[in-house]
């Protein structure tokens, strides 16, 4: 009987110490972890860039000039919006790409590399997709992957500058990169990157 008092004494005790920590454990483990938490972030952003961009070298040093904002969200989005700005003006050229192997290629390849009325060639399709393969489903400029269907085939050399669609004219892009070839995009709000890094990187 006595053990069973004892018993019920130190569980209410045990109780009332940890009601407190209950009732505000949002706070405490925002407390305990807040540093921690843009640790995982800086962690997270870079595997990120390094996996899914590998074709860009982005520059960290926002991470260390951020360092006083006392504010981690506000610290995460600082950084996301200078690695995104990065990614756009990483500068690249559109160069002749390798050729398909011959024996490959089919019987109207030749005829149908050469623009009429610059609408796209019959065989478009099957172009797109040898082009796509021939660059290891990824991006040519940012290294990212992509599914065929989201690729963006698109010519080196323009059509009116004499440009065909021809296998060494034929480049694969991501949705971000072809807009910034192209120079479709006023601002880089509402890029494929940023949406991915907000996300998927930052931290709650």
């Amino acid at each position: 009987m006595i053990l069973d008092t004892d018993f019920i004494i130190i569980g209410s005790i045990i109780i009332i110490l940890l009601t407190p920590l209950y009732i505000y454990r949002k706070k405490v483990y925002n407390f305990f972890t807040r540093q921690g938490d843009f640790e995982t972030f800086e962690e997270n952003i870079k595997n990120y860039l390094h996996t899914y961009y590998p074709k860009i070298e982005f520059d960290y040093s926002i991470i260390q000039k951020t360092k006083m904002e006392k504010d981690a969200k506000l610290r995460q989005i600082l950084v996301i919006e200078d690695l995104v700005s990065q990614f756009f003006d990483f500068e690249y050229e559109l160069e002749t790409q390798k050729c398909i192997h011959k024996n490959f290629l089919w019987s109207t390849y030749e005829q149908n590399c050469k623009p009429i009325k610059e609408k796209l060639p019959n065989d478009w399709s099957k172009r797109k997709e040898f082009t796509y393969r021939r660059d290891n489903c990824k991006c040519k400029r940012c290294g990212l992957n992509i599914e065929l269907i989201d690729a963006q085939i698109i010519l080196i050399r323009p059509l009116a500058n004499g440009g065909g669609y021809n296998f060494e004219n034929l480049i694969t892009l991501c949705s971000d990169c072809n807009k910034i070839l192209n120079s479709q995009i006023k601002s880089i709000k509402s890029s494929l990157i940023e949406d991915a890094l907000l996300t998927k990187t930052t931290v709650k």
